[in-house]
This record gives C-alpha cells, sequence and structure tokens, in this order.
C-alpha cells in the first residue's frame, strides 16, 4: 500500500512540473481578488514543463551523440500531451475545488509521462539508430557480399540503416577515412586503431543483418562530428536530414 502511495507521489510531483503552467493559471485566478500571470511569468513555466519533459525523454534513450534535437522534439511532444490532457480533465471535472482538479492533472500527467518513457525506451530496443556503433553483416560496394564487420549507423529507412564501415586496417593515406576511437565502443575488439569512412555514400544493411539487438556503444563524438561534416557537405543539412530519413523509392534512369 505505502508503495503504491509512493508511486502515486512521485507521478503527482513529476506531473506538477510538466503542467505547471496550467495550475498555476488556475490558482492565480481562484485567488481574491483574482490575479494573472503575466507574458514573462507564462513563458518561464512553460520553459521549467519544457525542460521537465526534455529531460524525461532524455532519460529514456540510449546514449549516443546528437541527441539533444530528438530529446527536445520528444519533450515538445510530450509536453503538448500532457497539457491537452490538463485542460481536457479541467474542463470534464468543474468541480470549483482548485487543490482536487490539480491534483488530478499532475496525477494524469505523471502518469502519461511514465507511460512515454516506457514506449520510447520500447521503441529503442533492438533498433539501430543514427549516432551508434554497431556489428553488422555489411554490404561490399564492388560485389554482391556482404561481410562481418563494426559501422556507424548514421540513418534509418523502413527495412534497412544506413551505415559507414569500420576497418582495422591502415587508411592514414586515405582521404575517404578518418580514425575513430575505440572509447565507448571496442571493448571486444582484439586490434587498435580503427577508420571509418567517410564522404561516401553510406551502404544499406536490412535490419535483419545486424548480428546483435544492442548497440556496441555510443560513436566517439570527434568521428561523429567528422562524420555530419562531410555529410552536410554533400547536400546541405536538409538533404541529409531527409536522405537520413527517407529511403530513396524512385529507381535511378538507366543510363544510354
Amino acid at each position: 500500500m505505502f508503495g503504491c502511495l509512493g508511486i502515486a507521489l512521485f507521478l503527482v510531483i513529476i506531473g506538477e512540473f510538466l503542467v505547471m503552467p496550467v495550475w498555476m493559471y488556475d490558482l492565480m485566478a481562484v485567488q481574491t481578488p483574482p490575479q494573472r500571470l503575466d507574458f514573462g511569468e507564462m513563458t518561464l513555466l512553460i520553459l521549467a514543463s519544457l525542460l521537465t519533459a526534455t529531460v524525461i525523454a532524455w532519460s529514456a534513450g540510449r546514449r549516443r551523440p546528437g541527441r539533444l534535437p530528438a530529446a527536445l522534439a520528444l519533450g515538445l511532444l510530450l509536453l503538448g500531451i500532457c497539457l491537452a490532457e490538463a485542460l481536457w480533465l479541467r474542463q470534464r471535472m468543474d468541480t470549483g475545488n482548485w487543490s482536487l482538479e490539480a491534483g488530478v492533472e499532475s496525477l494524469a500527467a505523471g502518469a502519461t509521462a511514465f507511460a512515454f518513457r516506457r514506449l520510447l525506451r520500447r521503441w529503442e530496443r533492438g533498433r539501430p539508430l543514427p549516432g551508434e556503433v554497431w556489428l553488422a553483416m555489411v554490404p561490399f560496394r564492388e560485389r554482391e557480399e556482404t561481410a562481418r564487420h563494426y559501422c556507424v549507423v548514421v540513418g534509418r529507412g523502413p527495412a534497412h540503416a544506413k551505415v559507414l564501415q569500420i576497418t582495422s586496417q591502415n587508411k592514414d593515406d586515405r582521404d575517404d577515412h578518418v580514425r575513430i576511437p575505440g572509447d565507448g565502443w571496442a571493448f571486444n575488439s582484439s586490434k587498435g586503431a580503427h577508420w571509418v569512412e567517410i564522404g561516401v555514400p553510406p551502404r544499406r544493411v536490412p535490419y535483419r543483418d545486424f548480428l546483435k539487438t544492442t548497440p556496441q556503444g555510443p560513436c566517439p563524438r570527434p568521428a561523429w562530428h567528422r562524420i555530419r561534416r562531410s555529410r552536410r557537405g554533400t547536400g546541405g543539412w536538409l538533404l541529409t536530414l531527409v536522405r537520413d530519413t527517407f529511403p530513396r523509392t524512385v529507381p535511378k534512369r538507366s543510363r544510354r
């Protein structure tokens, strides 16, 4: 019983931060005389709620570079859901008891945040994501064969991931490869230095050809920044984002 009460209290506290703009507005409205929040105060409350939602989204995902924009977008989504839910509950209850309504709204927002976080964690389970190093059967560029290699995931499609191959063969004399530190991912590798291809079109690996259900680890930030800069240079950041998200569905025209 006390365990359930503790969980409910925790959810209420989290929910209070998420729907702070709603219950704080109602609290000011029931004062005598009624008070109103100015633009600056409401902005601060919304930012505090957005920070809470972003932290929840951040904590649900795996550690990898470039997560902040995705966590912020998911935080905005979670905040929008919680605020819409709180406003709907306020209209449905209409009890005139501010504290009761605020408690119910906060509990509902906390439960929504808990479910949202669980869904995010389940969505990432076994799913290669950009910024991670995985072990997979990577196709050769010059022939229809595959080989077991580590690779950096740079994009996703409906049936495949886009990867850049990692090799232990010395590529210091090549412009299309850069060194990639083994920190955080090369735990089981007996090789010392590694190189990752860069500035070339990524290879497509079907999801069934990934050899593990979890990544080796995050791509080291220096290598990931080099990869992102080289990819932006091939078509702009917006084109790169679209290319990573949506696979090519229109076949190339044959050359005459």
